[in-house]
């Protein structure tokens, strides 16, 4: 009896002090093995906030076993992510993944038209995702992240040029009163007045209205503050509040949760996009929709090629993935 007695104690000793290592882990990731500690825990936390809002849902509302695409229609949709546009003598940044040269963008849009894509509004991708509506083949979409004055100034023609049609994801609190005077800056981002002139080619969809920027630790990394849902019902409002009230929005920096989702889907957002490479498909997850990363010297016609593996993703860290 007493030497069961020992073995019983000896185990609840070596759970408690496993379980208070993993709990210091968990709260100080220091090294790889607390920082998988971390990680682990975070996925079990996830799992438990599934399992105690039963009103979220991850689950496409189109059957796959059953969907089947029209004959002659898309098969799948690349969206094309942009961010900041400069002529090639102005780029001191050659290493800057989100800067593309003026003339590669000009390349890329007359070479989208020349081989016959159309580009398509995220309504209709949305309707496509669903299964509710079949796109022609070549069917594309174009974005951009974050606003700045010369995707007015710089894109726009050319975008008008051709016919095209894109999504501008806004950061709302970095949205000016006035186009600015000194003209475009790597600090300077797109004027009301500019916005409302460029109504015939780009929607404006939200990239929040202040949460595109790091500060909220996870992990032991710095992550971006969105990560923190606290902040979401404020930053939701004010950006409703700057007339940009819309169900589709590109997280920062690509960073998203279960638990940002489910806050998201609460305020009507319905498709999110991340920075993870991949083409869009009838069935797919409309609050993780992957993007392709064009930058200066990026072989468009290589990245449209199905089953590319793109080597220019931008950083990302899902929680599920």
């Amino acid at each position: 009896m007493k030497h069961w007695k020992k073995i019983t104690l000896s185990v609840l000793a070596i759970l408690t002090c496993s379980i208070t290592l993993y709990a210091y882990a968990v709260t100080h990731p220091t090294n790889a093995m607390s920082h998988k500690a971390c990680t682990s825990w975070d996925i079990v936390k996830h799992k438990a906030f599934q399992l105690s809002h039963t009103d979220y849902s991850n689950q496409s509302v189109l059957d796959r076993s059953t969907f089947k695409i029209e004959e002659g229609t898309a098969t799948e949709v690349p969206v094309l992510m942009y961010h900041y546009i400069e002529p090639k003598l102005n780029n001191n940044q050659t290493g800057n993944k989100s800067i593309i040269s003026l003339e590669d963008f000009e390349q890329n849009m007359k070479y989208l038209h020349d081989e016959g894509y159309r580009t398509i509004t995220l309504d209709q991708l949305e309707q496509y995702v669903n299964g509710k509506l079949s796109l022609p083949l070549k069917s594309i979409v174009i974005t951009f992240d974050d606003g700045y004055q010369n995707n007015y100034t710089l894109a726009y023609p050319v975008l008008q040029k051709y016919n095209f049609h894109a999504s501008l994801f806004v950061i709302g609190s970095k949205i000016q009163d006035q186009p600015s005077e000194s003209g475009p800056a790597i600090n300077s981002f797109i004027s009301k007045p500019e916005m409302q002139a460029a109504t015939d080619v780009f929607e404006f969809n939200s990239h929040t209205y202040n949460l595109h920027h790091k500060g909220f630790m996870r992990c032991g990394n710095s992550v971006p503050v969105g990560l923190d849902t606290r902040l979401l019902d404020e930053d939701v409002q004010q950006m409703k509040q700057t007339g940009i009230d819309t169900p589709y929005l590109a997280y920062p920096f690509g960073y998203t949760s279960t638990q940002m989702i489910y806050k998201l889907q609460q305020h009507g957002y319905r498709m999110a996009f991340t920075v993870k490479p991949g083409f869009v498909h009838p069935g797919d997850d409309l609050m993780k929709l992957p993007r392709l990363t064009v930058t200066t010297g990026t072989d468009l016609a290589a990245l449209l090629q199905p089953g590319s593996s793109p080597q220019n993703e931008l950083p990302s860290s899902e929680d599920d993935q």
